[in-house]
């Protein structure tokens, strides 16, 4: 019978609407939430950013593919990036920035342009 009543209940669209935005403002996305990844310069001439979309496993690049003007990194680091509240109209980065992210993290999106910017030592992307 409480089966019944509780399946009776979800099926009605105003209730089914009303609890799933209660559970959204309890668990809200997580667009605000600090990214903190680990830089990694190893001794076989690598530097290695953690993935941005899964956070345990790292992605490594030869160091001979960084920007050469970039400073000397230390041996390790732990980058941290937080999206801007600031309304942002273009971000700006390459085709050539995107191509190397698609090819590198399956994905151009300000995360992984960071991530790859990071790699390269060339900074972070401003959104």
């Amino acid at each position: 019978m409480n089966k019944k009543l509780v399946l009776n209940l979800l099926s009605s669209s105003a209730i089914f609407t009303s609890l799933m935005s209660t559970l959204a403002a309890i668990n809200p996305a997580h667009a605000s939430v600090n990214l903190t990844q680990r830089l990694i310069h190893t001794d076989d001439g690598r530097t290695c950013i953690t993935n941005p979309h899964g956070l345990k496993d790292f992605v490594c690049i030869r160091d001979s593919e960084r920007d050469p003007k970039a400073a000397p990194a230390p041996k390790s680091m732990v980058v941290s990036s937080r999206p801007s509240d600031n309304n942002v109209a273009e971000l700006n980065f390459t085709d050539e920035e995107s191509d190397a992210a698609i090819r590198i993290f399956k994905c151009d999106c300000p995360y992984c342009i960071n991530s790859l910017r990071q790699l390269r030592g060339t900074g972070n992307l401003v959104y």
